[in-house]
């Protein structure tokens, strides 16, 4: 049996019907701020957490859902590419 390797544009861009939720924890005690999408709003908990404890190192965390699609071929070399998709060949064997 033979399988034949073609490589195919696809695209990764943020899922749409998604939002980036953003997240911090203490590294010196087991404090956490309240996970949101507004970063501003976890890094002002944060500085507010520095000011009441001293503890000045937190762990930031920002989940996004990625949604990968095959690249159109009038897309590839057309339209302008948005900072936050990313193209790139992978192989897709056919048996």
């Amino acid at each position: 049996m033979r399988s034949v390797i073609r490589y195919v544009m696809h695209r990764i861009t943020q899922h749409p019907d998604t939002d980036v939720t953003y997240e911090a924890e203490c590294l010196r005690c087991d404090w956490q701020a309240t996970p949101s999408t507004d970063g501003a709003a976890v890094d002002v908990e944060c500085m507010s957490h520095t000011g009441r404890t001293g503890h000045a190192g937190f762990r930031r965390l920002c989940t996004s859902f990625a949604l990968v699609e095959r690249a159109r071929q009038e897309q590839d070399s057309d339209a302008p590419r948005d900072g936050g998709q990313q193209e790139r060949s992978v192989p897709t064997a056919r048996p």
